[in-house]
């Protein structure tokens, strides 16, 4: 009973919260020019055109399968990658200032390179989002083998047991937490990363729209896109991600 209070709570402060926000935000367009800071209202009203014309619907197909792409893209790499570097120690030393190179440039770097290779087309957020989420992905990827019990692996040798039940009992437990928070981060940094990469070098997909409104002076617009960009990371942090770390975490408390 609690444990649902306590929760209730929780949910109670933060609609409050959001509430409050909401108040200052209305309190302080009556003293600015729309042109500066439109009021929820109108930026509600830009929100509904957004849906009623398809611009909505259409821009978010499109960045969401450029995010999915270039995700799919660094994850196998860096994992690949990752598995290699984990059990060859010279292959980890070679890895080691390559992406440390990569989390030392700015994401406007890869961008501008992206737009130089590719010019303005799909290529340049897939580009740049396999790239930029490449590091955190191998470098857990690679520090988790590193860290398996290898006296589980030699036990496993004595004894004879399958590669299967190795994978099964030892390496995939021994990797999934690691691997898992990796893909956490990455999989929220994708989307910021997709719409930057979009707002300076595509012709399409929710940046370019965001771009667009910026050039028309639609404040409302780019608050209604804003919004919407941070409803998407909390919808897929919350239903999509948070879940399946919880589930890797339950199987990995049962398999020790």
């Amino acid at each position: 009973m609690q444990a649902s209070i306590t929760k209730n709570k929780k949910r109670i402060i933060r609609i409050l919260v959001i509430l409050l926000l909401l108040c200052i935000w209305q309190i302080c367009s009556y003293f600015l020019p729309s042109i500066l800071l439109p009021s929820p209202i109108e930026t509600y009203d830009e929100f509904v055109k957004l849906i009623i014309n398809g611009e909505l619907i259409s821009q978010l197909a499109q960045s969401g399968f450029r995010m999915l792409i270039g995700l799919a893209f660094g994850i196998i790499i860096a994992i690949s990658s990752g598995l290699i570097a984990g059990k060859f120690e010279v292959v980890y030393e070679i890895f080691r200032p390559i992406y440390s190179m990569i989390m030392g440039l700015p994401p406007i770097i890869v961008v501008v390179l992206a737009m130089v290779w590719f010019g303005t087309s799909s290529a340049v957020p897939i580009f740049v989002v396999s790239v930029l989420v490449f590091p955190v992905i191998y470098l857990n990827t690679a520090d988790g083998w590193r860290n398996i019990d290898k006296q589980l692996l030699e036990m496993g040798a004595i004894y004879k047991t399958s590669h299967l039940q190795n994978l099964k009992h030892i390496i995939l437990p021994g990797l999934a937490v690691p691997i898992i928070s990796a893909l956490s981060l990455a999989a929220g940094s994708a989307v910021r990363i997709t719409i930057m990469a979009e707002l300076l070098g595509s012709n399409s997909g929710i940046g370019y729209s965001l771009a667009l409104a910026r050039v028309n002076i639609n404040t409302a617009k780019v608050f209604a896109w804003t919004i919407i960009c941070i409803l998407i990371i909390l919808i897929l942090d919350h239903f999509v991600l948070n879940p399946v770390k919880n589930y890797v975490l339950r199987w990995n408390k049962q398999g020790t």
